[in-house]
């Protein structure tokens, strides 16, 4: 009798701390603990007009083009888009164009689809760009995660550079690939890609949300095995997904999970967690600075609230504060204590800039940091120098 109250006592201590652990990281990522974030009024930011909804955004450093994923505001939050959980019967074709910023003229190209089939829909979220600089000095492979009305898939076109045309060369439509929000690629043939939700949709995706459930995961496919697998398991929430200069490692920032997770990849493409950064704070997509190895991290201040406005049908909801991260290899005295990474907040805004910032990347030759948007007009163009360093944290513990 004694033996099994003391194996009760033990359970029900467990799970005290799980549930105040849980409870505590929810707060914090949640956002209920932190103060109303003021105007940003630390840099030179301009807003460029004239797109909308560039939710993320990729810089070719060669050329200084940014291909950008864009789309329709109105048709995201009213219309048809799973990565809300906005799914309906619409028959409406959606037709999204992707960009191109050129940021040495400062000048928007949209991009025409060619070899597209026109009755398929492009509704975009996550993209990538995969170069092979040496034996395809003037093309590149650009991947985009598609959420057509009959299921998500990943499309894959060719890009000769300094035209304005996408040439499509194939979609990768898989049973492994439920809800696909961003895409890095390793080849030409290989990408990984993450799924945000263990659920396309209903009750079980929206308890997952509420509850910081790990039901995400990432996916690696080969087009040339033809094979596609999930490599990386028990995600809260994997949002942004990119890799360091050489696909070494895969980063996946965590919207539920408020950490930055760092894999070592392998030579069969399995991934092997070798850090998990907390953030305190619901990450979106991810970037790396080419010349450093820095790692920008664009995070939401108050989730639940973004969530409303994203859904948000009457434009009444207010826009929602955002964060970017900089995630640096740490040079303090504690890196001897195993604290591999510092971690710095360089720039705040409540949205008076743009709302819901979704992505923040880093041209440091051109001295440019540029932002999208998950839902709002136009991207912010910043001169990277001038960003303040908002020392709000130094760096966390593991």
């Amino acid at each position: 009798m004694q033996n099994a109250a003391t194996i009760i006592v033990i359970i029900i201590a467990v799970i005290t701390a799980l549930s105040y652990n849980w409870i505590d990281e929810s707060i914090t990522i949640y956002g209920f603990r932190r103060p109303d974030i003021k105007p940003y009024e630390g840099g030179k930011c301009r807003v460029i007009e004239g797109i909308e909804t560039c939710e993320d955004i990729v810089i070719h450093h060669r050329t200084g083009h940014a291909f950008m994923a864009c789309g329709d505001k109105t048709i995201r939050s009213q219309v048809f888009y799973p990565p809300i959980n906005l799914i309906t019967d619409t028959t409406q074709l959606i037709r999204d164009t992707p960009y191109i910023y050129d940021i040495n003229n400062d000048k928007l190209i949209p991009l025409e689809l060619k070899n597209f089939p026109p009755e398929e829909d492009f509704l975009l979220c996550g993209m990538g760009i995969y170069e092979d600089e040496k034996n395809e000095p003037n093309k590149l492979y650009v991947f985009f995660t598609n959420h057509k009305k009959t299921g998500s898939v990943i499309e894959i076109f060719e890009h000769i550079l300094n035209t304005n045309e996408l040439v499509h060369l194939s979609t990768v439509k898989n049973d492994l690939i439920i809800t696909p929000n961003d895409v890095v690629p390793v080849s030409k043939d290989e990408f990984y890609v993450t799924n945000d939700h263990g659920h396309e949709t209903g009750f079980w995706r929206e308890f997952g949300d509420i509850t910081r459930r790990p039901w995400g995961n990432v996916v690696f496919h080969s087009s040339i095995t033809n094979t596609t697998e999930i490599v990386a398991d028990s995600i809260r929430y994997p949002n942004g997904i990119t890799s360091n200069w050489d696909n070494s490692k895969i980063y996946v920032g965590t919207s539920a999970g408020g950490e930055l997770l760092i894999y070592d990849r392998k030579s069969n493409n399995k991934l092997h967690l070798s850090e998990s950064l907390f953030t305190g704070l619901s990450i979106d997509n991810i970037s790396v600075d080419e010349q450093t190895g820095e790692i920008y991290c664009a995070a939401t201040q108050k989730p639940l609230a973004a969530l409303v406005y994203m859904r948000d049908r009457t434009g009444t909801a207010p826009p929602q504060p955002a964060a970017i991260i900089k995630v640096s290899n740490n040079t303090a005295e504690d890196k001897f204590y195993g604290i591999k990474y510092s971690q710095k907040i360089i720039f705040e805004d409540n949205g008076s800039i743009l709302p819901s910032v979704s992505i923040a990347t880093a041209d440091r030759q051109r001295n440019v940091m540029l932002l999208g948007t998950f839902r709002g007009d136009g991207i912010a163009r910043c001169e990277l120098e001038s960003l303040i360093e908002i020392n709000w944290f130094q760096h966390v513990e593991l």
